[in-house]
């Protein structure tokens, strides 16, 4: 989930990918990758996950 999403934070998102890829919709997916990047950050550079976790939370707004 988390390769996936650092995969796709550099180009805004790629939401339509994500029901089949993963099996959940687009605003669950979001939810555990923000969720997720909260408890447990990846290794990559501070700004990166800061950048994906915003993408999540601004996707999750706009599922909403």
């Amino acid at each position: 989930m988390v390769a996936f999403a650092l995969r796709w934070s550099a180009h805004g998102g790629v939401p339509h990918k994500i029901e089949h890829r993963f099996g959940m919709s687009t605003a669950e997916y979001f939810h555990r990758l923000a969720e997720h990047l909260d408890a447990d950050p990846p290794a990559p550079r501070p700004e990166v996950v800061e950048t994906m976790n915003f993408l999540a939370r601004k996707r999750l707004w706009l599922c909403k």
